[in-house]
C-alpha cells in the first residue's frame, strides 16, 4: 500500500489498487478566520498550503472517504473540486444524507460488518472525539456533530490497515487493535483541544499506548500542523520518537510525502 500525506487529515491511499482520498480539505492557507474556542484565538487556518494542486490530489481517486463532517474533514473547496459522479463513502446515513444535498450522486454508507468496494474491504470502527461531557457544547456552538469514525482496510496481499480517525485513546480503539491485528496503523495525533475540552484527538500519552498495544505495527502519525486548534507539532513528536527510542516503528511523513508500506 502507499499512503501519501496531503495536508492535516487529509490522506490519499492507494489499497490494493484502487485509489481512496480520505478526508479532502482544499481550503489554501489562511483561508478561515480563527477559533475563538482554543488555546490559539488569533490563528487563521489552514495554518499551511496544500502542498499540491487539488487537480493533482484528485486525479485517478477511485473513491473518497469522509469520516465525519467536520470542516477539516470536507470544506467547501473540495466540495467544489470533487467530481460530483465519485463514489463517496460517510460513516453512517446522518453524514450520507447530508453529503448528498451537497450534490453528490454515489453516496454510500461504511458499516461495522465491512462493506466491500472493488477487492477492499471497509470495516467501520468508532472514534471517540473528546469526552462528551467536555466536547459536546462547543460542537454545538458550532452546530457540528460529535460523531467520527476510524476504518479497518483489508484486501488480499495486503497488510490490514487501521486508520484510526478523530479520536482519543479508548476502549473501541483498544478493541479493534485485538481483534484486527493491523499491521498499519494511522492516528489523527495533534493533541487538538477547545478552551477546556481536553484532547479531541490523540496526544503523546495516547500514541504510546497504541505502540503498547500494537508493537509490531508501523504507526503513521498525520493530521498534523494545519489546524489552530492542535497542541502537538511533528517536531514534539519527534522529540518523544527519540526520548523512546520509537523510530524505527513511527513515521511521521511532511506533507506531500508518499510511504510505501508492507
Amino acid at each position: 500500500m502507499q499512503f501519501q500525506q496531503i495536508r492535516g487529515a487529509t490522506v490519499k491511499l492507494n489499497f490494493a489498487g484502487t485509489s481512496f482520498l480520505i478526508d479532502p480539505f482544499f481550503a489554501p492557507k489562511d483561508a478561515y478566520p480563527p477559533l475563538s474556542a482554543c488555546h490559539h484565538p488569533n490563528l487563521r487556518w489552514p495554518t499551511a498550503e496544500l502542498p499540491l494542486p487539488t487537480q493533482e490530489i484528485v486525479k485517478d481517486v477511485d473513491a473518497v472517504i469522509i469520516t465525519h463532517l467536520h470542516p477539516d474533514h470536507l470544506d467547501e473547496f473540495a466540495i467544489k473540486a470533487l467530481p460530483k459522479n465519485l463514489p463517496i463513502f460517510a460513516q453512517d446515513e446522518t453524514d450520507a444524507e447530508v453529503i448528498r444535498q451537497l450534490g453528490f450522486a454515489d453516496v454510500r454508507v461504511l458499516s461495522y460488518d465491512g462493506t466491500d468496494f472493488n477487492q477492499v474491504k471497509l470495516t467501520r470502527i468508532d472514534c471517540l472525539h473528546g469526552h462528551p461531557e467536555t466536547t459536546q457544547k462547543y460542537y454545538d456552538m458550532m452546530n457540528l456533530r460529535g460523531t467520527a469514525s476510524g476504518i479497518i482496510f483489508s484486501a488480499p496481499n495486503e497488510p490490514v490497515f487501521y486508520l484510526a480517525g478523530d479520536t482519543i485513546w479508548f476502549d473501541k480503539v483498544a478493541q479493534a487493535i485485538e481483534k484486527y491485528q493491523p499491521q498499519i496503523i494511522a492516528l489523527n495525533a495533534a493533541d487538538a483541544q477547545f478552551t477546556d475540552s481536553w484532547s479531541i484527538i490523540m496526544n503523546e500519552a495516547d500514541i504510546l499506548k497504541v505502540v503498547q498495544a500494537a508493537p509490531k505495527a508501523k504507526i503513521v502519525i498525520t493530521h498534523m500542523d494545519a489546524v489552530p486548534h492542535a497542541m502537538l507539532t511533528r517536531q514534539d513528536v519527534k522529540k518523544m520518537v527519540a526520548k523512546y527510542n520509537l523510530s524505527a516503528q513511527i513515521l511521521i511523513p511532511e506533507d506531500g510525502e508518499i510511504l510505501s508500506l508492507r
